[in-house]
């Protein structure tokens, strides 16, 4: 039987659900700077970020009553795109900017009735592609102008799941998650929304993709296991073998090294950090809940 996809994207949005269904970003050319993330404390979601040679955070957000997540850097890492909603499960939430300081929040998107998520910068940092349940209860892939204008539906498969959207590096395709021929699947659209190509198929759950930073691959996460493959869908390479969750992978911007998330012994997820073949692990932030880092390039 087919789970909701609605509930696994809106139980995302709030820690209590991160913790009982875990389930990431294209990562554009450059040194690599901040991790930024998304941290539960005092019972809400803020953004945060670790440097990536060291484990000292900062603090971006602090809205009091919000939950603010889903973090996006754009391609010269000077701006932050991501989602602001309410403390409550089926709360609205709105696409946001701010600077990379947490200065100058900026709201984009204006839907009371609707859950509007996980922005992705295009490569020349004029649109930004995001999931939004406006026009379907079970979500669809948008785009907008980097100002909140001309917002656009991408995909129109009523009842179906489509989330998740990461543009490419060349900015030609989007790679996302889609439950319309099976569980979740990785699948490419162009940057206009057509020609949709599958590139994973079932029964597992793969979800999240993220572009490295020169195209050549795609990694995402399976069944809570992290894997890579090329962009047409072969060659796939599985990168974590654990029992524990393993997800949303974020490339660095100079393509050696994985950011993602794990679920420790203790029950808590942080951020750890990897080589891109999967070697040389290394945890990261250790808070409560830290979820779906997405890496600067400076």
């Amino acid at each position: 039987m087919k789970r909701s996809a609605t509930t696994v994207l809106l139980g995302l949005l709030i820690a209590t659900s991160l913790v009982t269904a875990p389930t990431a970003n294209a990562a554009f050319p450059g040194t690599n700077g901040d991790i930024a993330f998304s941290r539960f404390t005092h019972e809400q979601n803020d953004i945060w970020v670790v440097a990536s040679d060291s484990t000292s955070t900062v603090r971006l957000t602090r809205t009091p009553r919000a939950n603010e997540g889903m973090p996006d850097w754009n391609a010269d890492g000077t701006l932050v795109a991501f989602s602001k909603c309410g403390r409550s499960k089926f709360s609205n939430c709105e696409i946001w900017t701010m600077n990379a300081d947490g200065s100058d929040p900026t709201r984009l998107t204006n839907t009371p009735d609707a859950q509007e998520t996980w922005p992705t910068w295009s490569p020349d940092g004029t649109r930004i592609a995001y999931t939004s349940n406006a026009s379907d209860a079970f979500q669809d892939i948008w785009v907008m102008n980097e100002d909140g204008t001309g917002q656009t539906q991408l995909t129109m498969t009523a009842g179906i799941f489509d989330a998740f959207p990461e543009w490419s590096p060349d900015g030609t395709r989007i790679a996302f998650t889609s439950d319309r021929m099976d569980l979740d699947d990785i699948w490419l659209i162009d940057a206009n929304g057509s020609n949709p190509l599958r590139l994973t198929s079932g029964p597992k759950i793969d979800e999240r993709p993220d572009w490295s930073p020169d195209g050549s691959r795609i990694a995402f996460s399976r069944n809570g296991n992290i894997f890579t493959m090329d962009p047409d869908g072969t060659d796939r390479t599985k990168l974590t073998d654990n029992r524990r969750h393993e997800f949303a992978p974020a490339f660095s911007p100079d393509g050696t090294r994985i950011a993602f998330n794990k679920e420790g012994r203790n029950g808590r997820f942080g951020v750890w950090i990897m080589l891109a073949d999967g070697s040389s692990r290394q945890q990261q932030t250790f808070g409560l809940f830290d979820f779906f880092p997405d890496w600067q390039p400076v």
